[in-house]
């Protein structure tokens, strides 16, 4: 049977280095509160530009999952390879240098890869209720408009979308992280709600 628009899955990426603080604790966090929403509509995954090969994920960020931490079980880091990024509809890292990397790896990935940070921040630049109902047409509508929209949003201080590093060190730079990672990952599935509040009550 041909999959149709709404049953192929949108395709995320999250990228760190290692893949076993960051990443993985910001795809766990964002695919668990768009699993609520759409059970089968996205798929989240991660990987590092440096990829720590094969090993769990931290146990600091897994513990700062709560009950997420359960979906954890056996993942192992992967290394971030330009077949990789081309299988995605949106690449998010957790710094400007990590989006460099991904796009040193795959030039043409530049309108679908954004910082973690910047990308969430970028979606205040939209109206959802002006995009498509239907989900995988609503995100690829969405991503050429929030890169179209990085220059009149740039902020300030840039280092600002970037998000720390934690490895290696104590608890309260993994809170840190959360602290960084988390308004990012709740306005995206903020996004998704909204967009699935209007999409009910269109067929109604």
């Amino acid at each position: 049977m041909r999959a149709t628009p709404e049953s192929t899955p949108t395709r995320i990426l999250m990228v760190c280095t290692g893949n076993i603080c960051r990443s993985p604790y910001a795809g766990f966090l964002l695919a668990g509160g768009l699993r609520d929403i759409d059970a089968s509509g996205f798929e989240v995954r991660s990987a590092g530009t440096r990829a720590l090969g094969g090993q769990p994920i931290d146990a600091s960020s897994m513990a700062l999952l709560g009950p997420l931490a359960a979906a954890t079980g056996g993942f192992v880091a992967t290394q971030l390879t330009a077949e990789l990024i081309g299988r995605q509809d949106a690449v998010l890292t957790m710094t400007r240098e990590q989006r460099g990397a991904v796009l040193r790896l795959r030039p043409d990935a530049l309108r679908r890869t954004f910082t973690l940070r910047e990308f969430g921040r970028l979606l205040d630049t939209v109206e959802v209720a002006e995009l498509p109902r239907d989900r995988a047409e609503r995100w690829r509508r969405l991503l050429p408009e929030l890169a179209a929209n990085r220059t009149s949003a740039r902020i300030p201080d840039p280092a600002e979308d970037d998000v720390i590093d934690p490895y290696g060190q104590d608890e309260a730079a993994f809170r840190e992280m959360a602290r960084q990672i988390a308004p990012a990952t709740e306005r995206i599935i903020a996004f998704e709600h909204t967009a699935a509040d209007l999409a009910e009550r269109g067929n109604r």
